[in-house]
């Protein structure tokens, strides 16, 4: 059965908006590696917290730490501080979690990085610092869904 707020890639991965109050969205389509969004339905401070799905094809298939350290040094240079880097788990799945601010908008975001074969899954959560401690634990929970899935059937892909 097809829940709402069910995300189903021909990637072979999948989430779900779980528990919370969460939309789901189209991705905007002047950024074609954003595959989906969830966005909270209530704005903070002016601003629509969101979590974004971005997949990357990679052109060899590659570790999770290695796809990481290639970007990672870029935070700085774009102005970023990085408050959390850490290896975590997602339903058994290796994962990277990233905590970070940036100085010039207060804009803070979490980032969870998931590799597989040749392709990267990025999954950031936004909000302005202020409002975030309450924006995150929705977004935990959204990514807390996130499976690589052996088979989906075609009818559900996206």
């Amino acid at each position: 059965m097809h829940k709402n707020g069910a995300y189903y890639s021909k990637k072979g991965f999948s989430l779900n908006s779980a528990q919370t109050s969460w939309m789901q969205t189209a991705p905007p389509k002047q950024i074609p590696s954003l595959v989906t969004v969830y966005r909270s339905p209530i704005p903070l401070n002016g601003q629509q917290p969101a979590l974004t799905v971005r997949v990357d094809d990679l052109r060899r298939a590659e570790s999770l730490r290695v796809y990481v350290r290639h970007w990672m040094k870029d935070y700085t240079r774009f102005g970023f501080e990085v408050l959390t880097a850490k290896p975590i788990k997602i339903n058994d799945n290796p994962a990277f979690l990233l905590d970070i601010v940036s100085r010039a908008t207060q804009k803070q975001l979490r980032q969870v990085v998931l590799v597989k074969g040749k392709t990267a899954v990025i999954l950031t959560c936004r909000d302005g610092r202020e409002s975030f401690a309450k924006t995150v634990l929705d977004c935990n929970e959204i990514m807390k869904t996130f499976a690589w899935d052996r088979e989906v059937s075609p009818e559900l892909r996206q």
